[in-house]
């Protein structure tokens, strides 16, 4: 992407911060003329989801921020699964949202990089006042990168990122206890095989970069320098979580035709009870959308998809290590060609207004939530225009990764209890999921990384190209195949990104 900075951007984005008047009779701003707010939305591909782009939600964040204002909502729609390709081809064509978004923060700084963002510090301290109270200092400063505020994170209620899961039916059926060691995993799916010849004894999908529970229990060396500032192909001890994977697929422990295999045909086995297990977000089971859990127990009613805590460290047995997320989460942004980046300061900012949280994550009562007898809304799951299409709308929430509530001590109660009829199987996934916190990789470096941001992309690609490869190798080979690819993963980029953030980390530690 060429650099997007230029004089003619600068003119325009000055005309625009005078465009629009404030309203007589309200306190909030009133452009003059229509103008077009573009915001990104996730698509997620789900069998009955209303369209990201048009339903009652869609309608009333129109009629309640868009109408009083003048603006016209225009929503950008982004396929979950086409995330950072989808962003790159729109921000490179000068077409990305007023308000886009991603995950990856070397994305962001990238785009920074390039001249690419509109740094947003002074639209905040003039229209974001529910941004900073809301999002609070510690959460907006994971949006700073070259001493400026080019993003705004959301704010995280619960940090635990991946879960492990396993049918704990099919071991009762085999007389066999929960896992308790990593040892005793592998034991259960070599039972599996041999009990159920036609099933998959765990289901995984292309991509092995997830299985982080089991990951972290091979891991040697848990220093933050190392573990922030290293390639994690490069880690102590990741060889051999690569050669027990190895393991289990010449051993037919995992899905034969995992590297083509998409979402769709992971949660078919699942949902089929063809698997012994699976991994993905700690609480996924039993997220409403898509609703594994539910649908296999319509086909099994006494399945049970259990979280595993097994995975013991090689460090210390007394560890099981979960990589947590950071207290900040979404970056959302605003590309230096938007029109009215003020507009979207403004956004974001009646988003984090506790009135614009409580319908978008709750809806109407009666209709898609009941108060419960602690007074926490209780989520219904409807059909039509008022579906959820996300955990808490959370598509609509942007500062917000999570259910909130304004009472701090019904935070996780409320979590629960919009897991409809597994309130208990929630609160045992999330103490799994909150062990042994560790944040690894997830760490944010408040300057550009210009070697993170070039070869970013190619290097995640090509890990899991790596572990895909090295996994369906043979056993003799499979060792001999990492070492080699990891040279070429270095060389390829990722020494310098690793010289590049030792830097920056030892740089930032000295300021501080």
């Amino acid at each position: 992407m060429k650099k997007l900075l230029s004089l003619v951007l600068a003119l325009t984005l000055c005309l625009s911060l005078a465009s629009f008047a404030q309203a007589e009779s309200s306190d909030v701003y009133r452009y003059d003329e229509n103008i077009t707010l573009k915001v990104s939305v996730f698509d997620r591909g789900v069998t009955g989801n209303t369209p990201a782009d048009d339903n009652a939600y869609t309608d009333w964040i129109q009629e309640n921020f868009g109408d009083p204002r003048n603006i016209t909502i225009e929503w950008v729609v982004i396929p979950r699964s086409e995330e950072e390709s989808k962003l790159n081809i729109l921000m490179a064509s000068g077409e990305a949202a007023d308000i886009s978004f991603t995950y990856n923060e070397a994305l962001v700084t990238n785009f920074v990089s390039q001249g690419g963002l509109v740094e947003l510090g002074d639209m905040i301290d003039q229209y974001g006042s529910n941004l900073k109270s809301f999002l609070g200092e510690t959460v907006l400063s994971a949006g700073i990168f070259e001493g400026g505020q080019y993003a705004i994170p959301a704010r995280r209620i619960v940090v635990a990122t991946q879960g492990m899961f396993i049918r704990e039916d099919w071991l009762e059926e085999l007389g066999m206890e929960m896992p308790t060691t990593r040892d005793e995993f592998y034991q259960a799916l070599v039972a599996f095989k041999e009990a159920k010849p036609d099933c998959i004894p765990y289901a995984m999908s292309s991509d092995l970069r997830g299985h982080s529970p089991l990951m972290y229990s091979f891991i040697k060396n848990l220093d933050d320098r190392t573990l922030a500032c290293t390639p994690q192909v490069t880690w102590e001890g990741y060889e051999d979580y690569v050669l027990f994977l190895n393991k289990l697929y010449n051993e037919g422990l995992i899905s034969p035709d995992f590297a083509l295999d998409t979402s769709d045909l992971l949660y078919g086995d699942i949902t089929s009870g063809k698997a012994g297990g699976y991994t993905y977000n700690y609480d996924h089971p039993i997220r409403v959308s898509p609703g594994l859990l539910a649908s296999l127990q319509a086909y099994e009613p006494d399945a049970k998809l259990t979280p595993l805590n097994c995975f013991e460290s090689v460090t210390d047995p007394t560890k099981y290590y979960h990589e947590s997320y950071s207290p900040a989460g979404l970056q959302c942004f605003v590309p230096i060609y938007s029109q009215h980046p003020e507009a979207a300061v403004m956004y974001m900012d009646w988003l984090c207004e506790y009135d614009t949280i409580f319908f978008l994550q709750n809806g109407i009562e009666g209709m898609t939530y009941e108060l419960n007898e602690d007074g926490i809304p209780v989520v219904i799951d409807v059909d039509g225009e008022y579906h959820f299409n996300s955990m808490q709308n959370i598509d609509y929430t942007l500062p917000l990764n999570g259910q909130y509530l304004d009472q701090e001590d019904l935070l996780i109660k409320a979590q629960a209890t919009s897991y409809q009829g597994y309130a208990d199987l929630y609160e045992e996934m999330y103490v799994v999921g909150n062990t042994d916190l560790i944040l690894g990789t997830n760490v944010h470096f408040d300057r550009v990384l210009p070697a993170n941001s070039q070869y970013n992309t190619a290097l995640s690609d090509y890990h899991k190209e790596m572990l895909t490869k090295c996994t369906m190798a043979s056993p003799d080979e499979c060792a001999t195949m990492w070492e080699s690819m990891v040279e070429e993963y270095m060389s390829m980029g990722g020494q310098a990104v690793q010289d590049e953030k030792l830097a920056a980390w030892d740089a930032m530690h000295a300021e501080g």
